[in-house]
């Protein structure tokens, strides 16, 4: 990622749009458009932490399949949030694994599946504590994303940071998902496969209920039983089913 030619009143404006933001949409609205003109690219991910489990919340440019793979195959463990709780500064995937590690990680192998090469995640705090990540991606070689960049997502990110203080102190914080089991930490298509998986459905029922292919399925029930390192279907189900009796209220 390349930082494109900003003028200061766009650096301005932007900030001044994120700041302002008065709901979770319209700051996710302003961040989108500050990381497009100041980053120079065209996907987001807005999350809040539920603990160590990163939660959508708005995302542009992005297919929800590469959100579901995201949340299915890095989520709870993705180092570059373990990295921005040790360190909030903007950061890359090739920064924290290193030249040698980065083609061989988990998570350039999820980022070329849809089409990127890099990508830059920024901290979002709450009194001084990490609160959730901005995450863009965008092609090019591989090489990381140049410090100008580093520093405009920084700045978008503390932008945010301030809008999410004052959204907080009025109420309308939305709050990360705390109840409905560990589906409710799921990207939305994930949890909906899972609680069809619950209920005993088989693939072809669930293809049918969501309109989607068997192959889909068989994708989400694989990375469904890695995620909870089951050996197969009836366990996962055995897994679901006790996760969920735990959330129920008494």
């Amino acid at each position: 990622m390349q930082a494109p030619r900003v003028t200061e009143a766009m650096l301005a404006d932007c900030v001044a749009s994120i700041a302002c933001s008065g709901s979770m949409s319209e700051l996710g609205h302003a961040c989108q458009r500050a990381v497009s003109r100041l980053v120079g690219t065209r996907t987001l991910g807005f999350y809040l932490l539920d603990g160590s489990m990163p939660v959508l919340k708005y995302s542009h440019h992005v297919d929800p399949g590469m959100l579901d793979d995201y949340t299915d195959r890095l989520g709870a463990n993705d180092p570059l949030i373990e990295s921005l709780h040790q360190r909030p500064v903007a950061t890359t995937g090739m920064s924290i694994y290193g030249d040698r590690h980065w083609r061989h990680s988990e998570m350039f192998r999820l980022l070329r599946r849809w089409g990127y090469d890099g990508n830059l995640c920024g901290p979002l705090c709450l009194d001084g504590a990490l609160a959730g990540v901005l995450y863009t991606a965008g092609p090019g070689d591989g090489s990381g994303s140049d410090e100008l960049v580093r520093v405009r997502m920084d700045i978008i990110c503390r932008a945010s940071s301030m809008a999410l203080d004052r959204i907080a102190e009025s109420g309308l914080m939305p709050h990360a998902p705390s109840g409905g089991g560990v589906e409710a930490a799921l990207a939305p298509r994930s949890a909906e496969v899972a609680r069809l998986v619950r209920l005993g459905r088989s693939n072809k029922e669930i293809a049918r209920a969501m309109s989607i292919s068997e192959n889909t399925v068989k994708e989400h029930v694989a990375n469904l039983r890695r995620r909870f390192g089951v050996r197969n279907r009836t366990e996962l189900a055995a897994r679901l089913s006790a996760q969920a009796s735990r959330a129920a209220p008494a």
